[in-house]
């Protein structure tokens, strides 16, 4: 499960969407800004607008967290 938090800095007066993934350990629930992607992923996922971080939140969901996609494109082991 996810969330989108609206954060807003007001010494720079920024807002910005920040992208959550709830938690769970035994009886206990917390929301954590890393979102166990296969990326490495620096700092907080999200966007300045609402509908950038909820088409990026949409694309999550959308791959299964794996945001990385690996295919051979060709074999070339047979060539001498």
């Amino acid at each position: 499960m996810y969330r989108i938090v609206r954060e807003v800095n007001y010494l720079t007066d920024k807002v910005q969407y920040v992208i959550e993934r709830k938690k769970k350990f035994l009886w206990m629930v917390s929301w954590t800004k890393e979102l166990g992607l296969d990326i490495n992923q620096i700092g907080p996922v999200g966007a300045p607008s609402f509908d950038g971080a909820k088409w990026k939140l949409d694309r999550i969901k959308k791959y299964n967290s794996k945001m990385l996609h690996r295919e051979v494109a060709t074999d070339l082991t047979n060539i001498i």
